[in-house]
């Protein structure tokens, strides 16, 4: 008997999974046979994501594990499913959980007959967090007239995109020879347009009065 591909697919909605079935008679056009179907119509086969067939990851801080497969054939008995590009197998890396994007894993069960199901999982990490920016010593600063006022430093990160203190944006100088209140502004931005900022005040005493 030749290789044989099922040419109508049903996907079945549940309240916790997504299941395709795959028949190799006529396509199954109602609800009653849609439900007959995954309760063992001869020729049939099942094949249920476990999870939820989209999963949404934040960049840097989920981690990705595949929920997985289950097939059954037209009797109930278990069918072994693979998976591509789980991360698991030999098909591909797997969602990136430290990197934007969309991917995608696929699953396969077939039954002695080669009847067929398959299903996508679609894996979104996305980046929905702005980044950290810590100031170095005080926020509000007094500076003795007659020096140069040296910024105790700061720092910034992301959890998608690392260290970003290269990437921190410095506007407004202190005159450490002029009395006065100054506001030093820090401002970092991700790549993914999530911006962070602070600011420390730098108070500027004890100048000289030439009269």
């Amino acid at each position: 008997m030749g290789l044989h591909f099922n040419k109508s697919w049903k996907i079945l909605i549940g309240a916790v999974s997504v299941s395709l079935v795959g028949c190799g008679g006529a396509g199954l056009e109602t609800p009653d046979s849609l439900s007959q179907a995954t309760q063992g119509v001869d020729g049939a086969v099942t094949l249920t994501l476990h999870g939820g067939a989209e999963l949404n990851l934040e960049c840097g801080v989920d981690s990705w594990s595949d929920p997985g497969a289950t097939a059954t054939d037209g009797s109930g008995a278990p069918l072994t499913v693979q998976s591509y590009n789980s991360g698991n197998d030999g098909f591909g890396p797997g969602p990136q959980s430290g990197a934007e994007g969309t991917y995608h894993v696929s699953y396969l069960a077939h039954d002695a007959n080669w009847n067929l199901a398959e299903g996508l999982r679609t894996v979104n990490v996305r980046d929905t967090q702005a980044p950290t920016l810590t100031l170095a010593g005080e926020t509000d600063i007094i500076h003795t007239c007659g020096s140069n006022w040296v910024d105790p430093g700061y720092s910034a990160s992301d959890a998608c995109y690392g260290n970003l203190t290269l990437s921190v944006a410095v506007t407004n100088t202190v005159n450490g020879w002029s009395e006065g209140t100054y506001t030093v502004a820090y401002e970092v931005q991700d790549s993914a347009g999530h911006t962070v900022s602070a600011s420390r005040t730098v108070t500027v005493v004890d100048c000289p009065v030439y009269e």
